[in-house]
């Protein structure tokens, strides 16, 4: 369980970035040096949080695919994560 708390922590941190992207592109202040700064950034961390996501995403579906093996089970397939294009319209 404690994986499935930690994609659901990356996932609201993803979305908090993403919305203070969002605010940062729509500001009547423009995009200045610092806040474009400001955006490259939320982007790296944003990719940091998806690259971890998808290796934990990874290593439970290896673990998974080892339990199905062992009993029997067929497996669900590959986890495929959620696309992060439904977070900008929020």
């Amino acid at each position: 369980m404690q994986a499935a708390d930690e994609l659901v922590a990356m996932r609201e941190e993803i979305l908090e970035l993403l919305c203070q992207q969002m605010d940062a592109l729509d500001s009547p202040l423009g995009l200045t040096d610092a806040r474009l700064i400001e955006c490259y950034e939320r982007q790296a961390r944003v990719q940091e949080l998806r690259e971890k996501m998808q290796a934990l995403s990874n290593a439970r579906a290896e673990l998974g695919s080892g339990r199905d093996e062992a009993t029997g089970d067929p497996s669900c397939g590959p986890v495929i994560p959620a696309s992060l294009d439904t977070a900008a319209t929020l």
